[in-house]
């Protein structure tokens, strides 16, 4: 059954208001009629199917049939913290992170960022992963579509960082301490917000690591291998997801 996303303020009276893109995609791609079904999600966790009432060239309408609360959202708050990359390398992120269960994306601004942004073009960009984690959801049956903030400076994520119950960084020297071990902790102390933060595509200034280890953040590594920073971002939200118990249900 196709799903749609649409504001809490277009569920009233038992019927449901789509509009927009979303009406395009309904007319013009999917070419639904009155009669057809559909389910519906307002981003609360809830969600809905529905039967179409009129199609017309403003808004479709349909009647709600059934409501539920959707079980497809992780027990834990997940947020990544990417460093910057260039290219589509950003659009994998995103969709693949919303797909694994993803809370939060926040892009950062590091020494070793290659791509430079003003704020109209963090804006513009910001408002394209926002569509494509709006996507990526409705595909994967989310019930929630994850936030993904405009690119923020190194000095602004440390502080924003602080908010969280654990904060994890990836770093390819580190050997002394691996993921795992890190995520056992967790696990035992059954910690329910995390913050992982990954670099950009030259990785992190010392200077910057130094940072992040004495504001008490843990420091991780991911084996021998040195990943790209999209490997190493999609397979640490994969491995969390995993160990946290999320993969069970």
């Amino acid at each position: 059954m196709h799903r749609f996303i649409v504001d809490p303020g277009n569920i009233q009276n038992g019927q449901v208001k789509i509009e927009g893109d979303d009406l395009k995609h309904l007319k013009k791609v999917l070419r639904l009629v009155p009669g057809d079904s559909i389910n519906v999600f307002d981003c609360s966790g809830r969600e809905y199917e529905a039967r179409l009432l009129s199609v017309d060239k403003t808004c479709a309408l349909a009647e709600i049939t059934a409501v539920f609360q959707a079980e497809t959202e992780p027990g834990i708050r997940l947020t990544l913290y990417q460093g910057l990359l260039k290219g589509e390398k950003m659009d994998l992120i995103v969709q693949k992170g919303v797909e694994l269960g993803i809370s939060r994306i926040v892009p950062m601004i590091t020494e070793r960022t290659v791509v430079q942004l003003d704020d109209d073009k963090g804006g513009k960009k910001a408002l394209r992963w926002s569509k494509i984690a709006r996507e990526a959801s409705k595909q994967c049956r989310r019930a929630m579509v994850p936030h993904v903030s405009e690119p923020v400076a190194f000095e602004d994520a440390l502080s924003q960082l602080k908010r969280h119950e654990a904060v994890l960084l990836l770093y390819e020297n580190e050997s002394k301490k691996c993921l795992k071990e890190t995520l056992k902790c967790y696990t035992i102390n059954k910690i329910k917000d995390i913050a992982v933060i990954v670099g950009p595509e030259g990785g992190f200034a010392p200077h910057e690591i130094e940072k992040y280890a004495n504001s008490g953040f843990d420091v991780a590594g991911m084996g021998g291998r040195i990943l790209r920073a999209e490997t190493a971002a999609i397979s640490v939200i994969a491995i969390i997801m995993y160990e946290m118990g999320e993969l069970d249900r």
